[in-house]
């Protein structure tokens, strides 16, 4: 196998991991951690996680900085626990419900 796969095979199991822990293997809607940012509107784990790896995708293209260097060796690690946290929040029965929550 090459490196890269290698990298995100092991991303993926981290992801795996981290699902375990926090979340079990059960998927029951509204039964685990809310992520609420300024505590108005649910944002879904998948979707965050979404955010980042394209966020991610897109920065580790530019060449021109030299600080990404570290950042780019991880990339693979990342993408592979990114697409998991996704493909997992996206098994979720309301994973397209945003809510409006109330103060």
């Amino acid at each position: 196998m090459t490196k890269k796969i290698e990298k995100t095979i092991v991303g993926i199991i981290i992801g795996l991991l981290h699902i375990y822990l926090f979340f079990g293997f059960k998927i029951i809607s509204k039964s685990n951690i809310n992520y609420h940012i300024n505590f108005i509107i649910h944002w879904h784990h998948w979707l965050i996680c979404l955010i980042v790896f394209c966020f991610l995708l897109i920065i580790t293209k530019i060449k021109k900085y030299k600080k990404l260097k570290k950042l780019k060796k991880y990339k693979y690690y990342l993408s592979g626990y990114l697409i998991t946290m996704i493909i997992h929040g996206l098994l979720y029965e309301d994973r397209f419900d945003f809510k409006i929550i109330g103060k």
